[in-house]
């Protein structure tokens, strides 16, 4: 039998040149790391500033099937995590940003990015065609399948993807279906919206509503108490000043949302960066020029956001739902998600298209009355069943 070989300790010479070698390779290596980390790279082709400074952009992107863009470019080399991005070895300077799809709406953003730091952004893609569930007031017992007594309806939304399977029927054949309750639901709540509707608007134009206003603090006085349209959420808080929308912060400065604040340049610069609007918003928080300049190539924050809102008159407004970087506006033209973020501009995107349509939101789910239907706008894609 062959006895087991033993192993043989490195003798004193060989363990005190593996020592030395490794601690050369570790010195010569942090700087070299340290170098890369805090924004430094090497750039051979360029013989007269080989090297140079860099900064990233962290995107969050929510929207499957998607891709990124940067100055026109498709992103390839990025760090994935999760559902958001880092784009890396980004030169000082604006960047444009898009991120498209075939079935979503285009967002785009141009935003400066400055070395030694990364710029943080959240995009969204709403479906360029509006997904929407009918909701109808009978069942088919025999299938589950919603039955509308109107052969028009798929003509009357030709403009949508519809996600549920609908039956037509005559009207005298109502002995044989069930009564969907989500349709008495859905109706009992845009019946309150309107009510509440209709005591916000004679509270603000009580000259213009003066019979209905009268009558209303006579005999509901408790319910003008709570008839407004100011929301709180967390520590956002959404309301109407004349005719605009603004969402406030209203938590610990340390945790105020990025899009909040800018890295102040000065008026110029700062007004090109990110807009003139950027820059009162600013302005106005710091209430005077001496006082905002003083904070010169600091991160300096407001606490509220103007929503834009196109030029247009806001008829309802909301949260977005699971998203407080957004926000549900309906205008004279249809249903909006615009993003808070207002650095450059907001993004504004259809979800449903309509003059006389009324908005409601319960819970997670927006609902809509289009003349005689009930429907429910879905804010992704959504497969036919």
């Amino acid at each position: 039998m062959t006895p087991p070989t033993e192993m043989q300790p490195l003798s004193q010479k060989k363990r005190r040149f593996v020592f030395l070698l490794s601690l050369t390779l570790f010195v010569v290596a942090v700087p070299f790391s340290v170098f890369y980390a805090i924004g430094y790279r090497f750039d051979f082709n360029d013989e007269f500033n080989s090297i140079k400074s860099v900064g990233g952009m962290y995107v969050r992107n929510d929207t499957e099937n998607t891709e990124m863009f940067i100055n026109d470019s498709a992103v390839r080399d990025m760090r994935v995590f999760q559902k958001a991005a880092y784009i890396q070895n980004l030169e000082s300077g604006m960047h444009r940003l898009h991120i498209q799809g075939d079935a979503v709406q285009t967002w785009v953003k141009e935003l400066p990015v400055y070395a030694h730091f990364v710029t943080e952004v959240s995009t969204f893609n709403m479906p360029r065609v509006p997904q929407i569930r009918i909701i109808t007031q009978y069942t088919n017992p025999q299938n589950g399948t919603g039955v509308v007594f109107d052969a028009a309806t798929s003509t009357v939304f030709s403009f949508a993807s519809t996600t549920n399977t609908l039956s037509f029927a005559s009207s005298s054949a109502t002995s044989t279906l069930v009564i969907n309750p989500e349709y008495a639901y859905v109706r009992t709540l845009i019946a309150s919206s309107t009510e509440q509707r209709a005591l916000i608007e004679a509270q603000e134009n009580p000259k213009e509503s003066f019979t209905f206003g009268e009558a209303l603090l006579e005999d509901s006085t408790s319910t003008l108490l709570y008839a407004t349209t100011t929301q709180t959420l967390r520590e956002y808080t959404l309301f109407k000043r004349e005719d605009d929308v603004y969402i406030a912060w209203n938590g610990n400065q340390e945790d105020i949302p990025y899009y909040y604040c800018v890295l102040y340049k000065g008026q110029k610069q700062t007004s090109l960066e990110y807009g003139d609007h950027v820059y009162a918003s600013l302005l106005s928080t710091y209430s005077t020029k001496s006082e905002l300049d003083a904070l010169l190539n600091e991160r300096v924050c407001r606490n509220e956001i103007r929503i834009d809102r196109k030029e247009q008159e806001v008829v309802w407004f909301g949260f977005f739902p699971n998203n407080p970087d957004l926000v549900l506006m309906q205008l004279q033209d249809g249903l909006y998600a615009v993003e808070v973020d207002d650095r450059a501009w907001q993004n504004t995107q259809l979800l449903y298209p309509g003059e006389a349509i009324t908005v409601i939101q319960d819970g997670g789910r927006i609902y809509v009355q289009d003349g005689d239907y009930f429907i429910e706008v879905l804010t992704s894609i959504a497969s036919q069943t």
